[in-house]
């Protein structure tokens, strides 16, 4: 016995939106015990560094290098993984970091996309695939023609 292709489908949508859902989860528990341990201070953008793109977007994007001053008094630059563009920071403005105590050269900006980006993606794209696959259980279901035979 085959299942019919609408099944499988639906299948395979229910367990990559599962999992997307699950990577999402893990991502926002992530940022979320970093954020409860971290330390937490001010930093500068020393500048905007261009991020080459694709053929598709030859314009590509932009991300901050951030300096700050960890309360040892050594001085941490870093860039953050998210780019944007428009550029979402300006050079000299003051910007509010994230860090580690005992590493912190680990630190992320304390903005929305820098901090949740990840796991609001991830996690949006895995309810999309679940919503196909409930969608589905929805469709009317296709049953082979059948011929009626002459009476």
């Amino acid at each position: 016995m085959t299942k019919q292709p609408t099944t499988i489908i639906r299948l395979v949508f229910s367990v990559v939106g599962a999992l997307l859902c699950g990577i999402a989860l893990l991502l926002y528990q992530h940022t979320s015990a970093f954020i409860a341990s971290a330390s937490r201070t001010q930093g500068e953008v020393l500048r905007l560094l261009h991020v080459e793109s694709s053929k598709s977007n030859s314009s590509g994007t932009w991300k901050p290098l951030v300096r700050f001053k960890a309360p040892g008094g050594e001085i941490i630059e870093f860039t953050p993984s998210s780019s944007s563009n428009p550029p979402a920071y300006d050079v000299g403005e003051k910007v509010d970091v994230f860090f580690d105590p005992r590493n912190p050269q680990d630190a992320m900006l304390n903005g929305f996309f820098s901090l949740w980006g990840g796991a609001v993606i991830t996690g949006g794209i895995g309810l999309v695939f679940l919503l196909v696959a409930v969608a589905m259980l929805f469709l009317p279901a296709q049953a082979p023609a059948t011929r009626r035979r002459p009476g």
